[in-house]
């Protein structure tokens, strides 16, 4: 993406296709859906973008439903449900992730990486979401 005309874009957080698209980005734009077109074949399930919807199982979705409500009662006020779509707009967004199927829009107000989080995840036992998968 860097070398086809996003500077800015971010390596991956971890093992598999979870990027923090950062502020001022908008994949809407030429550069960005150019740089998309050149890479998707580099991308196993491609970048989340807006419209995208996807297809996860109930079971899949009742689980993330599950954590996300473990989650904000261990004190991350913001963990998103589970969702099919990515939102048509990306503003104030810090990440979207795709884990099998389901799309959690997380925004910029959590930090992925705070221990606050991490204990959070443990508490629920979550996989690490937002960080890889």
């Amino acid at each position: 993406m860097r070398a086809n005309g996003v500077p800015n874009f971010p390596d991956p957080r971890s093992a598999g296709a979870s990027f923090a698209i950062p502020t001022g980005t908008s994949p809407a734009a030429p550069a960005f859906k150019a740089a998309q077109a050149k890479c998707q074949r580099l991308l196993a399930g491609g970048l989340p973008v807006p419209g995208l919807t996807t297809h996860p199982s109930a079971q899949t979705l009742a689980k993330l439903l599950k954590i996300a409500r473990c989650m904000r009662r261990h004190g991350v006020s913001g963990f998103p449900d589970p969702t099919t779509a990515v939102p048509s707009t990306l503003g104030g967004l810090g990440e979207i992730t795709d884990f099998d199927g389901a799309i959690l829009v997380f925004p910029s107000t959590i930090n992925l990486e705070s221990p606050a989080y991490k204990q959070a995840l443990t508490a629920c036992g979550a996989p690490p979401l937002g960080l890889s998968h």
